[in-house]
């Protein structure tokens, strides 16, 4: 039997940066690389990036 989810996951990331570098662009690009290759280790999963943003939020959500 097929099955398909829609997941929504949250991070907090934290590195080193130089001021003036896009942390959220490379950051973002890490994160899709770190996706794609944990994903190898799960072959029988089809999993698919849709969307990665920046979410610009005060307050962290603990879950």
């Amino acid at each position: 039997m097929r099955k398909a989810i829609s997941l929504k996951v949250s991070l907090w990331i934290e590195g080193e940066d130089e001021p003036a570098h896009d942390f959220a662009k490379s950051t973002i690009k890490a994160v899709k690389e770190v996706i794609q290759a944990g994903s190898q280790t799960h072959p029988e999963l089809k999993i698919k990036i849709k969307r990665i943003i920046e979410h610009n939020d005060d307050e962290q959500e603990e879950e």
